[in-house]
């Protein structure tokens, strides 16, 4: 069996409270469930990562392992696009046929990235993010509200997919999207600023309770509190700051890939 890493865990950017997102790749399904449960089990040091094996073909639906000529047809003519995107942080983890695999992804995720309307089906995606997964308030979105985490993700995602550039962690993408100049250092340096403050605010977040969130505290008591263990003990500065990360990610987010999809 070989375990290909996605999403975070693909990227080397994993946090508290997340899951580990894999797939499965050879005939060994009991082995495949085996560690699924066995990460599951709670331990005297607390619960273990979780596995997530959704992002594998036709999802919840499908076979949990695969084989390579599975995946090979699957990203050749059943994938949805944001399941060609998701091969962006596919890294190989462990297994005798990770070289293949990632070879057999590659080339899928390249043919994905000449399409005329792949800015338009990222930006599609991004709206149907913020309309399934939002919270109301577009303010307290730090991840999928405007100029938020995952738009910052998918800004350079897109770049990488239209320019070819395979770098599964998104801080490595994006210096060798500057090194190529397809983002000028200005651009790159206040994009990583903004990006590393919001995911700052998330780190905290779930630190604090050890489960995965995506939105800021209504109360602004709250909000107080995370304002500190940041290291802001004025609120209002804090707030500032964070407007100004999002609106940061937004702006570049509209000149490189919105309308490139208009």
């Amino acid at each position: 069996m070989t375990i290909i890493a996605l999403g975070k865990f693909g990227g080397r950017e994993i946090s508290y409270g997340a899951d580990l997102d894999v797939v499965f790749v050879g005939d060994d399904i009991r082995a495949a469930q085996n560690l699924i449960v066995t990460m599951a089990q709670l331990t005297g040091e607390g619960n273990i990562w979780m596995l997530d094996a959704r992002l594998r073909p036709e999802g919840e639906k499908g076979p949990l392992v695969c084989s390579l000529d599975t995946y090979q047809s699957y990203y050749a003519s059943r994938a949805q696009p944001w399941e060609l995107q998701a091969l962006t942080r596919a890294r190989a983890v462990t297994g005798p046929r990770q070289n293949e695999f990632i070879e057999i992804a590659k080339r899928a995720w390249r043919e994905a990235g000449r399409h005329v309307d792949l800015c338009m089906s990222i930006d599609n995606m991004l709206e149907r993010i913020r309309r399934d997964r939002g919270s109301g308030c577009d303010f307290l979105d730090f991840k999928t509200g405007i100029g938020g985490i995952i738009e910052g993700e998918f800004l350079v995602q897109a770049l990488q997919m239209r320019e070819d550039t395979w770098e599964p962690n998104w801080a490595g993408a994006l210096d060798r999207l500057r090194e190529t100049r397809r983002v000028t250092d200005s651009e790159a340096a206040k994009l990583k600023a903004a990006y590393t403050f919001l995911r700052r605010c998330e780190s905290v977040l779930r630190r604090f309770d050890n489960k995965s969130i995506s939105a800021f505290p209504s109360d602004p008591n709250e909000q107080r509190k995370l304002a500190i263990r940041l290291g802001h003990h004025d609120l209002d500065a804090f707030r500032e700051k964070y407007v100004d990360a999002r609106e940061t990610i937004h702006a570049l987010y509209n000149l490189r890939v919105k309308n490139a999809s208009d």
